[in-house]
């Protein structure tokens, strides 16, 4: 379903659908209101007329409407059980009348959250390509509103559900006698309106995340805070970029290998020592400081620090870290366990609706500010510079991510320091072509950077055969790198960087072994054989059903005149041809029912696969995704490599088949004997991912 129709759907269709459910519900309270009403002031007169009759004449006879005739005393004791009924019926209106009101409420609650919510987020995000401030405006507004939206929207959808149930299950009485059926039915009416209200305090509960969408949590980002005691030079290098530039010094300087260069006021957790930074912070990456000259990180930084100039820091200081995080807590949202609450889904629609009016607005604004704080920061080096930090940040990143994902899975040829490793990488090799690279976007973490090739077209710089040699040339060996250069020891400082990468790696090896092994102790190590779930009493049934048909054929012929054929030999004869043939088919089908539910449908061994369908085994190992689909039959769907062999059928079947186009082999039964679908499933994911677990760990 289209997202539109099915926030459309969600949003405004249902609420008023459940509002005009809840109108007729009062239009029908009314009515059975009023007519027990009437029912009850007219057996009320009727009673006391009766009364004095059947004190008086009680076997008098009193004719009702209809034409029926009873004695008095009996006639006053219907229309007194009558008058009881219909004053039980009186006191069942009084009660489910006020559900209708809450079913309308909730409706219209939760059609005006959902109208109103979709109305001022297409609003706020027309709004919002006019200019950057009023963006931060329009977006500033919304998300101080969108709390309240989500909450009328869920509320309102569980308490209209609420409401409708209950009306409709009070509303037995109604449907005539209550029977054992309807008891039942009155019973799961009250179960589900009991599973609506929990889920409308689910919902309230979910207020609280609701509410808190709006904080920013904080970055998480492996680094360490490089101090003025450990970076003198590189303090006094960034203090007076951010001088020039009339743009306020970070707060806080943190170094890390993974990230590239960034500025933030968002909080930051830095990890291992898990302290918590605020404020303003530069994030710096080690070997770009290893790789990068003066005027390349100058460019670089200078651009960072740009985004706190002017207009921009409004744009940065407020709107960046709400937005991603609010982006991020619906997410969190989406995800959490909910109870399946239909209400908090519509809620969430709304909320994703009202993200994707501001992601244009966000992209054109981003765009320009980045082109803008490429201009701010080129004045800091020259354009020059800043189009060769841009081709060299990016193709950097190939040498870094070979060292780290190395060092991550264990190989430590590379020694303590890794970022004097991925310098000697650089020095020995070299850069990857940077043609392929001039399409890259900036790593950052809350916004999304145009491509390089127009960020360099905008400094007004040519992409030429100067300019790709100054980016991808080589340091001398008698050059001291940036780092070294602002760091009073820098290479202690990248020592105890490159520490915590190699903890953190080897204590997530040790992790992911642990959970390797414990996949492959998740399968038995014996073989398991499974057979299909064909009864038992199936093939016995089938015997006595021959025996029978054997039987009738005897006494065709031994008892003909008893059995009505008399001397009508062909009768005789068509009977015994009929009868004997279905003898012949019981016993065939005796004969595949014994042979079926005796002989195994699959079995699973560690490593494979077998089924007496397949001429080969299939490789667990071989397999990268799996389904079981379960309807009149069980089908398991097994999808292979490519390169993994495909086996061959052993004889045709309609059901069992191996495409080879899709790669796909499906295994089919009427079920699995003593075992459900689910655990079947799970069964065979179980395998797989023992095999694969196995293959790993045999891979070191």
């Amino acid at each position: 379903m289209p997202p539109v129709v099915a926030m459309t759907f969600w949003l405004i269709v249902l609420p008023l659908a459940l509002a005009a459910l809840g109108v007729w519900q009062l239009e029908r309270s009314g009515q059975a209101r009023q007519s027990v009403g009437v029912a009850s002031e007219n057996m009320a007169r009727t009673i006391a007329e009766l009364r004095p009759i059947a004190a008086e004449t009680p076997n008098a006879m009193i004719r009702f409407v209809g034409g029926r005739s009873y004695p008095a005393s009996m006639a006053l004791a219907m229309v007194e059980k009558a008058a009881g009924k219909n004053g039980f019926l009186q006191t069942v209106s009084a009660l489910r009348h006020p559900f209708a009101y809450l079913t309308i409420a909730g409706g219209i609650l939760a059609f005006l959250g959902g109208a109103v919510g979709i109305l001022a987020s297409n609003l706020a995000g027309r709004r919002a390509r006019r200019s950057r401030d009023q963006l931060v405006r329009s977006f500033m507004r919304l998300r101080l509103l969108l709390p309240f939206l989500l909450a009328a929207v869920m509320l309102g959808l569980g308490f209209a559900g609420v409401g409708a149930t209950l009306f409709e299950t009070i509303s037995l009485p109604f449907w005539g006698d209550l029977s054992g059926d309807a008891i039942k039915l009155g019973l799961a009416g009250i179960l589900l309106a009991g599973i609506g209200l929990y889920c409308a305090v689910t919902a309230v509960r979910g207020l609280r995340r609701v509410f808190a969408l709006v904080e920013p949590e904080p970055i998480v980002e492996r680094a360490r805070i490089a101090t003025e005691q450990d970076a003198p030079a590189l303090w006094s290098f960034v203090r007076h970029l951010a001088s020039r530039m009339q743009a306020g010094p970070p707060d806080t300087i943190v170094v890390g290998l993974t990230r590239g260069f960034y500025v933030t006021e968002s909080r930051v957790r830095l990890l291992p020592g898990d302290q918590l930074v605020e404020g303003r912070t530069l994030h710096m990456p080690a070997p770009f400081l290893e790789l990068l000259d003066t005027a390349e990180i100058a460019a670089i930084v200078g651009h960072e620090l740009a985004h706190f100039v002017g207009e921009d820091t409004r744009y940065s200081q407020r709107f960046v870290p709400i937005y991603s995080s609010l982006q991020r807590s619906l997410g969190a949202l989406y995800q959490a366990d909910l109870n399946g609450d239909f209400g908090i889904g519509a809620g969430l629609r709304l909320g994703y609706h009202a993200l994707s009016r501001f992601d244009t607005a966000v992209a054109h604004w981003s765009r320009i500010r980045e082109f803008e704080a490429d201009r701010r920061g080129s004045l800091a080096s020259g354009p020059d510079a800043a189009a060769s930090a841009l081709i060299r940040s990016h193709i950097a990143d190939s040498n870094i991510e070979v060292i780290l994902e190395a060092a991550f899975r264990g190989d430590r040829q590379f020694g303590s320091n890794l970022v004097a490793a991925v310098a000697a990488l650089t020095a020995k090799q070299g850069f990857q072509n940077p043609d392929e690279h001039l399409e890259d976007r900036q790593p950052h973490p809350t916004d999304s950077h145009p491509p390089t090739t127009q960020r360099i077209q905008a400094l007004g710089v040519p992409v030429d055969e100067k300019l790709l040699a100054h980016a991808t040339r080589r340091r001398g060996a008698d050059t001291s790198s940036f780092g070294a250069r602002a760091f009073a020891d820098w290479d202690a400082f990248c020592r105890d960087l490159s520490s915590d990468f190699l903890v953190n790696a080897d204590k997530a090896q040790v992790e992911y072994r642990q959970e390797l092994q414990i996949a492959v102790a998740g399968v038995a190590d014996k073989e398991i054989v499974l057979f299909e779930n064909i009864r038992p009493i199936a093939a016995p049934a089938m015997m006595l059903i021959a025996v029978l048909f054997g039987a009738f054929i005897a006494c065709t012929y031994l008892f003909p005149i008893q059995m009505g054929f008399g001397d009508d030999e062909t009768t005789k004869a068509t009977v015994a041809a009929i009868l004997g043939a279905g003898i012949v088919f019981c016993l065939g089908l005796f004969v595949f029912v014994r042979h079926r539910v005796s002989h195994p449908l699959m079995v699973l061994t560690p490593e494979t696969l077998r089924s007496h369908w397949l001429a080969q085994p299939v490789r667990w190992d071989a397999v990268v995704g799996y389904q079981v689909h379960v309807a009149h039959r069980l089908a398991l769907q097994l999808f292979l490599a490519d390169g993994a062999p495909l086996p061959d059928r052993t004889r045709f079947s309609f059901y069992n088949k191996v495409n080879r186009k899709r790669r796909m082999i499906e295994l089919d039964a009427l079920g699995i004997r003593e075992m459900k679908a689910d655990a079947f499933s799970d069964m065979v994911g179980r395998y797989i991912a023992a095999a694969h677990a196995r293959r790993a760990l045999d891979q070191g």
